[in-house]
């Protein structure tokens, strides 16, 4: 029965944190205190045990255990994190809830009911990006609004394009027309159509970039951070539930890459063109994104593994990159860090942070983002030098993108004190205007932002501990693609 605590504990919990809403830092402290227990039944669960209940298979492999423990991880962040910044006031109810929804879908072993629990995180998202704080005296903005339903219709009708892909898969027999065009095309291009939208490939990714500019960076966390994974995990266990589609799928697989190293590239090149400095970040994941779903439509061993070890570094860059941001936007006002072009000297930790995210989803060694890249080169080589080019020319156009921006807003040239001028004619102190100063880092985000870049580091130093349970667990599927 642990499947089942591990799912409705935390939404129980949810409902707790909701009670006790006007209480922010009780809610926040309960969060915690609930992840914290999640992760010990977490660690208590057998390995490869399958269970059937309520008709559904359960089972947590030891990849889904990866990811449980890093969505586990990235949940108790971003709670301290809440309990630092300011937040919404139904944060903690909201974040229980998606991480009980991404629970379930890490243990499900149905494709149905994981796409049903895709759209069940949706709606709990919306409610997050239309939360305000405690007390707060206004309504929620325009912008916001059309950025939570623009994200709602979206995955709503990736929700009914993957449903309609599983109603055909059911009824898809392999070889009853002979002669005729085989349907796993189309039902490929229905799955592949999905995917790209929860994973915001070009030119399904106006939702993630209203999502990081307009939307808090601690709810955004929770919302592309966690099931932008996830939804590769979906994409997997579907694949390997109706292996079929591979041997049937003809050359759908060579469009889905092509299309992929195009969605990277034009990410890049848009980042580079970004208005904003949330803008830039938000393509520059797009792009990652864009390089995952390259690797895994490449279905080899390389690829899959560089697809699955890339959706681990996008979680950790996302994670850093969104609360390195809080922490610089913290006591400037939102909208106002554009003016500052030396934010690394006067918030190195957070300055740090946000480059060492940046370095993550541009795909530079030592972070993990460097093995995903080489992994997705790697698989990219077996296809032709053509994609190879692509993908080199996403990466440089998103590294030119970091060191922009990093020109821009992290290494310039030192403020200087300004000098005080004498008085005017009948002037006081009261009269002048205080100077600009930006409050110190608080102590428990610096610790949190030096953990998840040593966190990042760790496992880009040494992939090889991930990886070898990454590729036992994607072996099966790249044998049946080669086969």
């Amino acid at each position: 029965m642990l499947y089942l605590l591990l799912i409705f504990f935390p939404i129980s919990m949810a409902f707790s944190t909701f009670l006790l809403r006007r209480m922010p830092r009780i809610a926040v402290g309960l969060g915690i205190g609930t992840l914290i227990v999640e992760l010990l039944l977490a660690v208590q669960v057998r390995v490869d045990d399958p269970v059937r209940i309520f008709g559904v298979t359960m089972l947590l492999s030891p990849l889904h255990q990866i990811f449980l423990f890093l969505f586990l991880g990235i949940g108790i962040v971003v709670l301290i994190a809440a309990w630092v910044f300011p937040h919404g006031e139904n944060f903690s109810a909201t974040g229980l809830l998606i991480i009980a929804q991404i629970v379930a879908i890490l243990l499900m072993q149905d494709s149905f009911v994981t796409a049903l629990m895709l759209v069940a995180i949706a709606l709990t998202a919306v409610l997050a990006i239309v939360d305000l704080p405690v007390g707060a005296g206004v309504l929620v903005s325009r912008q916001i609004l059309a950025t939570a339903l623009k994200y709602l219709v979206l995955m709503v009708v990736a929700g009914i394009l993957l449903y309609a892909a599983y109603v055909l898969t059911d009824l898809f027999r392999p070889g009853e027309l002979p002669g005729r065009i085989s349907p796993a095309r189309f039902i490929l291009a229905l799955l592949a159509a999905g995917f790209a939208l929860r994973m915001a490939l070009v030119p399904f990714h106006a939702w993630l970039v209203d999502l990081i500019t307009y939307a808090g960076s601690l709810a955004s966390v929770l919302i592309i951070a966690l099931p932008v994974p996830a939804s590769l995990l979906v994409f997997l266990l579907t694949l390997q539930s109706y292996p079929t589609l591979l041997f049937e799928g003809g050359q759908a697989l060579t469009v889905l890459r092509i299309g992929a190293a195009f969605s990277a590239f034009l990410s890049s090149a848009l980042a580079l063109t970004a208005a904003s400095l949330r803008q830039r970040l938000a393509y520059l994941i797009t792009g990652h994104c864009g390089v995952i779903f390259y690797s895994f439509a490449s279905l080899s061993l390389i690829g899959l593994s560089g697809a699955v070890f890339g959706a681990i570094n996008i979680a950790l860059a996302i994670t850093t990159v969104l609360i390195s941001l809080t922490l610089l936007e913290h006591a400037i006002g939102r909208g106002t860090i554009e003016p500052y072009n030396d934010l690394i000297w006067q918030r190195p930790v957070a300055g740090a942070g946000l480059l060492a995210g940046g370095l993550a989803l541009t795909g530079w060694l030592p972070s993990p983002g460097g093995s995903a890249y080489l992994l997705a080169l790697q698989a990219a080589a077996d296809a032709g030098l053509v994609e190879v080019f692509i993908l080199v020319a996403a990466m440089s156009l998103a590294t030119l993108t970091l060191i922009q921006l990093t020109v821009q807003y992290l290494i310039g040239s030192r403020s200087k004190v300004a000098e005080v001028e004498p008085r005017l004619l009948g002037e006081t102190e009261v009269d002048r205007p205080a100077p600009v100063r930006l409050s110190p880092e608080p102590w428990t985000a610096r610790w949190l932002i030096i953990g998840l870049i040593a966190a990042m580091l760790v496992i880009g130093a040494i992939p090889q501990t991930l990886l070898a349970t990454i590729e036992a667990a994607v072996r099966s599927l790249a044998a049946l693609s080669s086969g």
